[in-house]
């Protein structure tokens, strides 16, 4: 018996939902029965969130007091959730041109998060979340891992290309939280190696993980890797999450077979955390709907369900900086009746969205897509969306599109990049796009690869 998560859960339980000085309830107790709410009560708890929000962004934040304003849009006269179409969706654009003004005035610096999204669709994207929401987008996520089997103090190892979002803070709570709380064993595939493989099978085999919370890529790659070198001793875990990426149905029956676990798919993003992830039934993905509303639409217009359409968020919860309709750039399908886990939340597939190929350097090293998108892309100034492709080991097409800060030093850092994380003899050509467009099934791709990174990991 593994006797440290009895005492985890014991001690720290009951510190989930707060940050000190919250007044709010137990966020993950009360997301554990919100869960089962009918139909009817969360629709009813999401108008009541939904119209909150919105009334506190008229008060304080400028960009929706003019929008507001510019669309005859009153937030006291919200009388059902349809209501909202009333407003134009929130763009990356939008954000970006006016950050300043969709943060709360009534909210100081110090009560704020700055986060950023790697540019996984492109376009990379600063923002905020106050320190309340925080709490609990993180109750949320914990209430969805538990569908897995997970639970407080189980081991976990996370198969992750951004080493920032597992780097502890160093303080005394949070050792104590990361030693007998988190219990992580964070494994970074931002690059890869053949001898990085064999480390990753040696130390999961010595911290004997049993969930896995991997980039969809980065597992079905060590999946890939164990089967096409006859290994068998290795840690065969009870769950997969896979998150970040698009994952395939090929990815998923290879990931499984390997490893002999169920995978629990996840759709999330960082402007908002978990948005929606699978059950034990495997039969589309719960949406977080205490803490987000989301909408499908095509033309401006409602699509019905299992129809595919762009998805919109709001998230009725993070006051510090309302994201209202945002439109995240993805497409999915809602699903219609009841599922068997006896879960209420409503169902979505994820049907499009972010797919980062792995490239590979000159050296012959293999570096994930996807933290591309975190250390390259979105770190240079100028760039308003891209996508790199490789049609060869020795060279580079980037596809650009400019923003407003483009300038001759922006080349010059794209310049530095390639070499910092290609090497210095790779060539590569940069092609100047209005837009990059995304694939027919509404996916977009940041990276493209022509080469198949095993042949570089065995």
């Amino acid at each position: 018996m593994d006797i440290f998560k009895p005492f985890a859960k014991y001690c720290l339980d009951p510190l989930l939902a707060f940050h000190e000085g919250s007044s709010h309830p137990e966020y993950l107790e009360e997301y554990e029965k919100t869960q089962f709410m009918t139909k009817e009560k969360i629709a009813e708890r999401q108008l009541f969130l939904l119209k909150n929000l919105l009334i506190h962004a008229y008060k304080n934040c400028p960009f929706y007091t003019e929008r507001f304003d510019t669309f005859d849009f009153n937030p006291y006269q919200l009388n059902a959730l349809s209501d909202i179409k009333k407003l134009p969706v929130l763009t990356k654009q939008d954000i970006q041109q006016n950050l300043e003004n969709i943060i709360a005035s009534n909210y100081s610096m110090e009560q704020l998060s700055l986060n950023q999204t790697g540019g996984s669709t492109g376009s990379p994207l600063k923002f905020y979340v106050d320190l309340e929401r925080l709490q609990s987008r993180k109750a949320s996520t914990y209430r969805h891992d538990r569908w897995t089997g997970w639970d407080i103090g189980v081991k976990t190892a996370v198969l992750w290309g951004h080493q920032r979002d597992f780097l502890p803070q160093q303080n005394w709570k949070n050792k104590i939280r990361d030693d007998y709380y988190e219990r992580k064993l964070f494994l970074d595939t931002s690059n890869i190696s053949a001898d990085k493989m064999k480390s990753f099978v040696s130390q999961l085999i010595h911290f004997q993980p049993e969930i896995y919370l991997a980039y969809a890529n980065s597992v079905y790659l060590y999946a890939r890797y164990l089967k096409e070198n006859n290994i068998t001793d290795y840690n065969r875990p009870h769950a997969i999450i896979t998150s970040a990426e698009v994952l395939t149905p090929v990815q998923r029956t290879l990931i499984e077979e390997v490893f002999e676990c169920k995978v629990f798919n996840r759709y999330g993003c960082r402007e908002t955390s978990i948005i929606a992830s699978e059950c034990s039934a495997h039969n589309g993905m719960h949406i977080s709907s205490e803490t987000l509303f989301l909408e499908f639409q095509n033309n401006g217009e409602d699509i019905a369900t299992g129809e595919t359409g762009k998805i919109i968020i709001s998230d009725l919860l993070n006051y510090g900086m309302p994201l209202i309709r945002y439109q995240i750039e993805d497409a999915g399908t809602p699903l219609d009746g009841d599922c068997l886990c006896g879960r209420t939340l409503p169902r979505m597939d994820i049907t499009g969205g972010r797919i980062t190929d792995f490239l590979v350097t000159s050296e012959r090293k293999v570096i994930s897509g996807a933290s591309m998108t975190i250390y390259f892309i979105a770190v240079i100034d100028g760039i308003a969306q891209a996508q790199i492709i490789q049609n060869s080991l020795d060279n580079l097409t980037l596809n650009i599109v400019k923003s407003l800060h483009f300038s001759d030093k922006t080349e010059i850092e794209i310049k530095e990049k390639i070499a910092q994380y290609f090497g210095v003899s790779m060539k590569y050509t940069i092609e100047y796009k209005d837009q990059i467009k995304s694939t027919a099934s509404g996916k977009y791709r940041f990276s493209i690869s022509h080469i198949d990174p095993m042949e570089f990991l065995s």
